[in-house]
């Protein structure tokens, strides 16, 4: 048969056969067992070939169609698996370079003229041959013929930005890459591959990479994958630039070009003729016509970094810094900017700016992280050759100022970062166009603005060096400018860095300051401020200039030299005489009635500086008794013999009178300045009035009063701007926000002297102010910029509130009020409704409030009057319909209003106010729900049981039961729930529903175990309350009292669950004590048999004949009848159900209704995991069905039937995290009384399927959730007390549990990406195994396997909240073993050692400062610093052990620190730690250091240790000087 077929070469050769039959023959063939020819695969591959060259080589026509079936053709038979099976087996198909010529050519004109003639099977051939090694061998075979390749395709990509073959031509490229970077590395001649590279592939792939990062392919972009790639093919050029234009070998040829020497008996050999390498890359890099014009300079910009830092990768040794150095001037003098002249700025458009001032940035990264720049060694030996270029960038920047970009604020910043002498020629300018002049909007331009101040002001305070600074400041504020379009001078960042600054300073250096501003001032500014605004706009910068440095300077204490206490005080005087007094009077001399910009601003600055003038004054004589406040001499002085204190000291009272009269219109920072001296004042006639007379309360009402009056229409409506605390930054718009944070930052000082008018005033005011929704969360601590709403909710969230009772009694009158009104408006025409609900109706609070106490006083602890009068009128209201009809729109204000309440702290109210607010909730509570969708009254009823359970919780609780009967309240609730219930069109499994019964079920217990507390009298209260089941579960079996929906059954059953549950362990209790009344017991077996039958009435079968799944409130009712059931027929004296099963047939039918319900269970447990409350129930019900042998089935085994159901549970797909802990326990008591109740052959079925579980080919098969459960199942066995063969059983299996989890952890962590979700439950059964095994674990070995484990756990490229959690439990298995396991350690102290500095390491690259991204998650990375200074002290603590290591550990933490900048609360944790491991060094210890530290480690080491000998070791020195 196969010579039937032998003839296919000569027709696919012969001209009569038509090419539609040729390419049929050449298929079947090619796809044919029985044809035979020799060496087919390669005749078929040669004829293929052959017609393709003869048709592109003119020598054959073919038709279009045709030729494209040619190429898939080639690249079937290319991708075929026969292809590669025969090339695997070593069989050699040749594939001829006319071929690789052709694909090469068709490349290339696609790449010229996009033309798309095949170019999809051509690029598919392409990726064939090159994935196929033994094919790929004639490209790499001529290595011109890959570079040809490669420079085509990228020039393709380029070119043709979106396409079809987009996807196909990145993996072409791709591969070609890979194969050119293998040639490129065996490539021994330096000479050609530089060649190559600058010659064919240099601009291409600079292009290509260029496109690649600006995100350029967005179709081809979607999905991880192409990211992926994309990533690849970036690092792929880069390794290709760097290995063929910054060879090693062609480093001698770089310093000969750049260094200009001139080594004439050196031996160039193959390098003779390549002298200027970098001319060349420069020169290709800049060539006009390889790109169009508008990408040209994208390309330029984002390539100079890269060259640069591939430059400094390949050849930055520390003898090569200025060689490295001398290539910077080169690429940056290839970007416009270099080029431009003064006054060019218009020549670049913003965003060219942009691009090239991040290249610009980008270099300057480079030199300062790569320490090329050393200041002595250029200033010495190079002739400051760095620093003059830097001073040409730095006037370049200065020159052309770009406060609209971020990037042109960075470069400035590391330039001063480098050389504070690079920018001090132009400190001047600088200041100007960076800071007060500088018109910065953006966001992150503000951000980058403040860095660079921020960093000027450091610099210029380590080098003490404060006072020339301010020199040339002050210079840039007097000069003449349009002052009103500058910004205010000191913003929030800028005002902090300056505070942070002064701190530092010593006092004399401040004081120099503040004498050159009031120089200024005085020289400048005050001359000329009549009718000038310019000045007078000068004049407030210079005073809020005043302001920062009097309030963050250094305070004066005793212990200071008195030459500087003399000194500030002269400086306080001569402020107060020259500046302070002077510009009150111009203010009153030259103020009009309306007055114009710069009177406003002249009176800004007036009581800014007297404000200022006043705080620092009483702060300094408070903390140095040397000061002597010139307010107190001038006091003594004065004729007036009061001893209250002025405003401002030599400044008469009548003269204030007509400041306030002057600026009694303004809304601006002189009013608040005039607010903050009335406060100053207040606290100064507290400070000095010791026994407060009755003129100084006078006072001290009248200026709070004053304070509070001042601006009361400023705070009617609510304004949404918000304020940065800055008094500099303050305009109209912003004034009520910082009157009210005044008032609320100083109320405890304010409250005990507001009338109670004002009071209320405040508490109206609070509740107007705060937020109507969530979102608009509170203030934090750390937040700079503050709003009303921010301020209110912190004011209402904070603890010192409710220690305010005349503020929280008028605020909580005020939310009574509003509910009130909103309850009123609801209410039908009904005149007897005022006398039956007084305290929603009464007009005056304060008589109600009297009304209730007069009423709680006649009641007294014996209860003589009546109780029954409102518990009447709630039942008589609630039966017929209450008369009050809540709407939808007065639901949602209600429950506004409830927000609030909830924020309150309501468990210390006065008893009038906890009955008068019971009621108000409660009458809410019962209140009919009109015209409202369902879901918004279920939320209001929530509430209102949350509220009144929260009440409840009070310390004034039992008051309301002087008011009304526990059994009538609870009558009244259940009535109305059923009424409402009935009315409810929602499912009865609806969540809001269910969590309506809970919530209600709650209140009830509570108010029941209240009862029992109080002792109420129970007979009679419970009594009551079972009787009014009794009757509602009567006409729910016999169907009347309309309660035949189940949402009512289900309220009706929780609350006999309440009632069980309360009376159950009341009875037991007085049962064990012999004083149990008789009555109990019998309303407790009433309340069983209730409880039974309701239960029956809900597990009614429904429609389909089976069973409904029970919701969570039926679930939790079981169990709670189980356990009282248990307790009362499992007592003394009869152990046996079956002794009473005769005689109770309530037990009898129980006993049915448990057996189905432990069926169901068993079959509905994995579904309700997802459910906490429920889960817990069902489990709580096993635990309880376990204890009764005589209701287990005779035909299955009760453990492994509940055994599986669990393992179902924790094998399943998803269970939520919060889920299993919550849970947890209530598995782990399942657990426990299983062990307890079976054998120990039940117990190693258990641990035989938790060994099967951890087995790696659980693994291996990809089974994860078994392998899971096996953990969750190991974890929770190790929680469970045993004892005897169980535990010896366990700590047998110790050696193979342990292997089992490093098996299964190295599988985990081999996965990409890596399966946390087996790491985590790893770790943490690890560490209780760890913990557990204290005793029981005998093999070293089996321990340090753990370190096996703790090695390779991933802790990179993690998510913030993963990172913390696994960073967490990798610590705990650490400790775990330095605790339990100490002597495994001391013999393994390296591997614990490496294990430490992998969560060290970790910690450092988290807490480092990034350039981009928020600070959100810089709580996680703290919490893990402090688990790593914890590890620390642990490790302090055992100084015989680790003391030789310690040097080690410094070693280790100096040289990985110096790597990055952390954020200072981070490295504050980790000097903490590190300071306890330096107090184990020796001397010696620290010897070795400074001598075998690098450079720049030596550096970060000296620091620390000087710290360490300053803050550390002289604080414990002085700790010990006290110990006995």
């Amino acid at each position: 048969m196969a010579a039937v077929y032998s003839g296919i070469s000569f027709k696919l050769k012969s001209k009569t056969t038509s090419w539609e039959d040729k390419l049929k023959l050449a298929h079947f063939a090619w796809i044919s067992h029985q044809c035979f020819l020799p060496n087919k695969e390669q005749v078929l591959l040669d004829w293929a070939r052959q017609s393709l060259v003869a048709f592109y080589k003119k020598k054959l026509e073919l038709q279009e169609d045709i030729v494209e079936r040619l190429w898939v053709y080639v690249d079937n038979i290319l991708h075929s698996r026969r292809l590669q099976n025969l090339l695997k087996n070593g069989k050699t198909i040749n594939l001829q370079i006319s071929l690789v010529k052709i694909i090469n050519e068709k490349i290339e004109e696609f790449s010229l003229s996009g033309s798309q003639r095949s170019i999809c099977a051509i690029l598919s051939c392409c990726q064939g041959i090159l994935s196929a090694p033994a094919l790929a061998v004639i490209y790499t075979a001529k290595p011109e013929l890959i570079v040809a390749l490669l420079s085509q395709l990228c020039w393709s990509a380029c070119r043709q930005p979106e396409g079809a073959m987009t996807a196909k031509l990145f993996e072409v490229i791709h591969l070609a890459l890979d194969h050119y970077l293998k040639l490129q590395q065996q490539q021994a001649n330096p000479r050609r591959v530089f060649g190559d590279m600058t010659g064919h592939l240099f601009q291409p792939c600079l292009v290509l990479r260029h496109l690649l990062l600006g995100g350029t392919w967005t179709q081809a972009s979607q999905g991880q994958l192409w990211q992926v790639l994309s990533r690849d093919i970036r690092s792929k050029i880069d390794a290709v630039l760097r290995g063929g234009v910054f060879r090693y070998d062609l480093l001698s040829s770089y310093k000969e070009e750049l260094l200009e020497q001139q080594q004439e008996n050196v031996k160039m050999g193959v390098l003779k003729n390549l002298l200027t390498p970098m001319d060349t890359v420069i020169t290709r890099l800049v060539e006009p016509d390889y790109v169009k014009s508008d990408l040209h300079a994208l390309v330029v910009a984002s390539s100079v970094s890269l060259l640069y830092r591939l430059f400094l990768d390949s050849y930055l040794k520390e003898e090569n810094q200025f060689l490295c150095f001398q290539v910077l001037p080169r690429l940056f003098g290839c970007l416009q900017i270099s080029h431009l002249q003064e006054g060019q700025m218009e020549a670049l458009s913003l965003s060219d700016w942009t691009t090239e001032l991040l290249a610009v940035e980008q270099l300057l990264n480079l030199v300062a992280t790569s320490n090329i720049y050393n200041v002595a060694a250029d200033r010495i030996r190079h002739g400051e050759t760095q620093f003059h270029f830097y001073r040409r960038v730095a006037e370049l920047l200065i020159n052309h100022s770009q406060a609209s970009v971020p990037a042109w604020f960075r470069c400035l910043k590391i330039l001063m970062s480098l050389n504070h002498l690079i920018l001090e020629p132009d400190l001047d300018d600088l200041l100007s166009s960076a800071w007060i002049d500088a018109e910065v909007t953006e966001f992150r331009a503000k951000k980058a603005q403040e860095v660079l101040i921020n960093t000027v002001f450091q610099t210029y305070a380590k080098l003490r060096q404060m006072p020339q600074l301010f020199q040339e400041l002050l210079e840039v504020i007097c000069r003449p400018a349009a002052e009103a379009l500058r910004q205010p001078l000191l913003a929030s960042g800028l005002s902090m860095a300056l505070c942070a600054c002064f701190l530092e300073l010593p006092l004399s250096q401040i004081l120099d300051t503040w004498s050159l501003v009031l120089d200024k001032f005085q020289s400048l500014v005050m001359p000329c401020l009549q009718s000038d605004t310019d000045m007078a706009f000068k004049a407030m910068s210079l005073s809020s200039l005043l302001h920062c440095i009097m309030f963050n300077m250094q305070s004066l204490d005793n212990n200071m030299p008195l030459p500087i206490i003399r000194r500030t005080q002269c400086m306080m005087e001569r402020m107060l005489r020259e500046l302070v007094k002077p510009l009150l009077g111009l203010l009153l001399d030259l103020w009009s009635p309306e007055p114009e910009p710069w009177q406003q601003k002249v009176s800004d600055s007036a009581l800014l500086l007297s404000y200022t003038w006043a705080q620092v004054d009483t702060t300094l004589s408070l903390h140095c008794s040397q000061y002597y406040s010139l307010a107190v001499s001038l006091a003594r002085a004065a004729l007036d013999s009061s001893n209250l204190p002025l405003l401002l000291p030599g400044v008469e009272t009548e003269l204030w009178k007509k400041v306030e009269k002057c600026i009694a219109q303004s809304r601006s920072l002189s009013r608040y300045c005039l607010e903050q001296l009335y406060l100053q004042k207040v606290k100064r006639t507290l400070i000095r009035t010791s026994s407060q007379s009755k003129e100084a309360l006078q006072t001290l009402r009248f200026d709070t009063a004053h304070i509070l009056d001042s601006s009361r229409d400023c705070l009617s409506q609510k304004t949404v701007t918000a304020w940065d605390r800055q008094v500099s930054t303050m305009n109209e718009s912003l004034y009520p926000v910082a009157h009210w944070h005044l008032i609320v930052s100083n109320l405890t000082v304010l409250i005990p002297y507001l009338c109670l008018n004002d009071v209320r005033y405040v508490a109206t005011v609070l509740l107007r102010t705060l937020p109507t929704s969530k979102a608009q969360g509170s203030l934090a601590p750390g937040e700079s910029y503050v709003t009303l709403e921010k301020i209110s909710t912190a004011l209402l969230h904070s603890p010192l509130f409710p220690e305010m009772q005349s503020l929280y009694s008028a605020f909580l009158t005020c939310i009574i009020a509003k509910c009130s009104n909103i309850l009123c408006s609801g209410a039908h025409n009904d005149l007897s409704l005022s006398q039956q609900l007084p305290w929603l109706f009464g007009k005056d609070y304060h008589t109600l409030v009297a009304h209730w106490e007069t009423r709680l006083a006649k009641v007294g602890s014996e209860g003589v009057e009546p109780r029954g009068e409102i518990a009447q009128n709630f039942l008589s209201m609630v039966k017929s319909g209450f008369p009050i009809k809540l709407h939808e729109d007065q639901l949602k204000d209600l429950l506004e209003l409830f927000d609030v309440i909830s924020a309150l702290h309501l468990d210390s109210l006065w008893p009038s106010y906890h009955v008068h607010l019971f009621f108000l909730l409660f009458s809410m509570a019962v209140s009919t729900l009109g015209h409202c969708s369902c879901p918004l009254a279920l939320q209001f009823l929530v509430k209102c049981y949350q509220l009144l359970s929260g009440l409840q919780r009070g310390r004034n609780a039992r008051s309301v039961f002087r008011v009304m009967y526990v059994s009538d309240i609870f009558e009244v609730v259940l009535t109305s729930l059923l009424q409402a219930s009935a009315e409810f069109q929602v499912r009865e499994d609806d969540p809001a529903w269910l969590q309506l019964l809970q919530v209600s079920g709650v209140f009830l217990e509570q108010l029941m175990q209240m009862l029992i507390q109080a002792k109420l009298s129970l007979v009679l209260n419970f009594g009551k309350i079972t009787a009014f089941l009794s009757k509602y579960s009567k006409g729910a079996s016999s169907k009347e009292l309309n309660i035949q929906n189940l949402r009512s059954r289900q309220l009706l059953l929780v609350a006999l669950t309440k009632l069980c549950q309360s009376l159950g362990p009341c009875v037991k209790e007085r049962r064990q004590l012999l004083e149990a009344p008789a009555a109990l017991p019998e309303l407790l077996q009433q309340a069983m048999m209730q409880m039974g039958a309701m239960l029956q009435l809900c597990l009614v079968p429904g429609t389909t004949g089976c069973r409904r799944r029970l919701p969570s409130v039926l679930l939790s009712a079981v169990p709670t009848l189980l356990e009282v059931d248990l307790s009362q027929h499992l007592r003394e004296g009869q152990p046996k159900i079956a002794q009473v099963v005769d005689t109770d047939r309530a037990l009898l039918s129980h006993v049915t209704l448990y057996q189905d319900v432990y069926t169901q269970l068993l079959e509905e447990l994995p579904a309700l995991s997802g459910n906490t409350q429920s889960f817990q129930a069902a489990l709580r019900f096993l635990t309880l069905f376990l204890l009764a042998p005589e209701f287990h089935s005779k035909e299955s085994s009760v453990f492994a039937s509940i055994f599986y159901s669990v393992q179902k549970v924790l094998t399943g797909p998803c269970i939520p995290a919060p889920v299993t802990q919550d849970t947890e326990p209530h598995l782990g008591a399942l657990l426990t009384q299983m062990f307890k109740a079976e054998t120990t052959e039940h117990f190693g079925m258990v641990l035989q399927s938790i060994l099967q579980g951890l087995d790696v080919t659980q693994a291996w098969r990809s089974d994860l959730q078994v392998v899971l459960c096996a953990i969750r199942l190991l974890n929770l066995l190790l929680k469970c007390p045993l004892s005897g063969e169980k535990a010896s059983l366990l700590w047998r299996s110790c050696p193979q549990i342990v292997t089992a989890l490093m098996l299964q952890h190295r599988e985990a962590c081999q996965e990409q990406p890596v399966a946390l979700v087996v790491v985590e439950p790893i770790l943490e059964v690890l560490a209780v195994l760890l913990r557990k095994g204290e005793e029981s674990i005998s093999n070293p070995h089996h321990v340090n396997l753990a370190f096996n484990i703790l090695l390779t756990v991933p802790l990179e490229h993690l998510k913030p909240r993963e990172f913390g959690s696994v960073f967490l439990k990798t610590h705990n298995v650490l400790f775990s073993i330095l605790q339990c396991h100490s002597k495994v350690m001391l013999k393994a102290i390296p591997s614990f050692l490496n294990s430490f500095n992998r969560l060290l390491l970790s910690v450092l690259h988290e807490g480092r400062q990034k350039d981009q991204g928020s600070m959100d998650d810089l709580p996680v990375v703290l919490e893990c610093a402090r688990l790593v200074e914890r590890m620390y002290s642990h490790i302090a603590t055992r100084a015989e052990e680790f003391t030789t290591f310690s040097p080690f550990l410094v070693a280790q933490y100096v040289t990985e620190v110096q790597k990055v900048t952390l954020y200072p609360p981070v490295k504050n944790l980790l000097q903490e730690g590190i300071y306890l491991i330096l107090d184990l060094c020796m001397e010696r210890d620290i010897q070795f250091l400074r001598a075998s530290l690098q450079s720049g480690a030596r550096d970060v080491f000296k620091d620390l240790h000087s710290d360490y000998l300053k803050y550390h070791k002289a604080k414990h020195e002085g700790e010990k000087r006290y110990t006995a």
